[in-house]
C-alpha cells in the first residue's frame, strides 16, 4: 500500500517536473524573446556550452559595448552570439568577442545581422531543447507522456479497487 502511495506521488511530482520544464522553456517566448542552444565555449563561463540564451530584439543603435548579442554570420548560416567589444555608429556595425577567445572576431558584424541581445541563459537547458527540438526526442516525449499517463491511470485504478 506504501508503495503504490509514494509510486502515485512521485508521478505528481514528475508530471509537475515536466509542466515546469516545458512553462519555463516557453513562457519568455510570449514576451518576444527567441530562445537558442549554447554550442560552443566561447563565451564561457558566462554563458556554459549546452545553456539555454534568452534574446530580445534591440535597435542596433542602442546596443553598448559589453552586451552580449546574437547575430548571424554574413553567409547567414551560422549563428554566434559574443560580446560587443565596439559598436560603431557611423558605419553600423560591431566589433564582437568571445569571451574565452584571444582576439576579437576578425569580420565585423553589420547591424542588419543583429538578432538581439542575451537577456538570460539557463545553464544545461539547451541540451533539452536540441533533444526535444529533434525528431527522436519528440517520439521520445509522446512515449513518455503516454508512459506517465498509463502509469497514473494504473495507480487510480488500483487505488479505487481498495477503496471500495
Amino acid at each position: 500500500m506504501r508503495l503504490k502511495i509514494w509510486g502515485k506521488g512521485l508521478l505528481k511530482i514528475i508530471w509537475v517536473i515536466f509542466v515546469i520544464l516545458l512553462v519555463g522553456l516557453s513562457f519568455p517566448q510570449i514576451y518576444g524573446m527567441k530562445c537558442y542552444s549554447v554550442m560552443s565555449g566561447s563565451m564561457s563561463p558566462d554563458l556554459p556550452v549546452g545553456s539555454a540564451i534568452y534574446v530580445k530584439e534591440k535597435e542596433p543603435e542602442k546596443v553598448e559595448k559589453g552586451e552580449i548579442i546574437t547575430f548571424t554570420t554574413e553567409q547567414g548560416r551560422t549563428m554566434i552570439t559574443h560580446r560587443v567589444a565596439e559598436n560603431n555608429k557611423e558605419k553600423h556595425f560591431f566589433v564582437t568577442k568571445g569571451d574565452s577567445n584571444q582576439y576579437q572576431d576578425t569580420k565585423p558584424v553589420k547591424w542588419e545581422n543583429l538578432h538581439g541581445t542575451v537577456v538570460f541563459c539557463i545553464p544545461f537547458a539547451g541540451y533539452v531543447l536540441n533533444f526535444t527540438g529533434s525528431r527522436t526526442g519528440k517520439i521520445a516525449a509522446v512515449f513518455f507522456l503516454f508512459a506517465i499517463y498509463l502509469a497514473t491511470e494504473i495507480f487510480e485504478g488500483q487505488t479505487k479497487r481498495r477503496v471500495r
